[in-house]
């Protein structure tokens, strides 16, 4: 099972020229970002691992429907606390946040990569820095596992926060589990656009 084959992928493009950089022609696989998606998949998954057990299907079910209340109230609760992020505008480290940025109407106005997958380069960040020198942007956003140098330089040099947010469970110290993941993230967005 391909969990993100039961969601609606973002960027889908009928190229697969390599030379455009880590692009994914069936679009966008960083499905995680977004707790619709979660949502989606974690309904699927019960109903296949009921199939495939038989014999505690009915564990499947009841522990799904407990997943799915909780985690329903949850994305009420971070649609609530995450508000005052929509229209804010991120520059990102790689094109990883789209369904998170969706989500959240928060509007990408950047790439610190010039090519995806492709480590930023001076001359790119160089001309990021002409570009948002003034404003038009409100965070910098990278994962744990990006190199921070770039992201810290241009933040430096425009006064925009650069922050740290955790792709997946274990990706920073507060994303000990889903729910907490969506806490880590809202909440170190919240602090950077503060």
């Amino acid at each position: 099972m391909e969990a993100s084959s039961f969601v609606v992928r973002l960027d889908a493009t009928a190229s697969a020229d390599r030379a455009g950089g880590d692009i994914h022609p069936l679009g966008n696989p960083h499905v995680q970002t977004n707790p619709h998606n979660v949502a989606a998949v974690a309904d699927v998954l019960a109903k296949r691992m009921a199939e495939l057990d038989a014999q505690n299907a009915s564990v499947y079910e009841t522990r799904s429907t407990d997943f799915l209340l909780r985690w329903q109230a949850a994305i009420a609760k971070w649609e609530l606390n995450a508000a005052p992020l929509r229209g804010k505008r991120a520059i990102t480290h790689h094109k990883s946040w789209v369904y998170l940025e969706r989500w959240l109407g928060i509007e990408e106005v950047g790439n610190l990569e010039a090519v995806p997958g492709i480590p930023p380069t001076a001359t790119h960040l160089s001309k990021l820095t002409k570009e948002f020198a003034d404003g038009g942007a409100d965070v910098i956003v990278r994962a744990p596992y990006q190199d921070g140098k770039p992201a810290n330089w241009l933040a430096e040099r425009t006064g925009i926060t650069a922050v740290v947010l955790p792709l997946s469970v274990g990706g920073t110290d507060g994303a000990t589990d889903l729910f907490s993941l969506y806490d880590d993230i809202i909440n170190r967005l919240l602090g950077a656009v503060r």
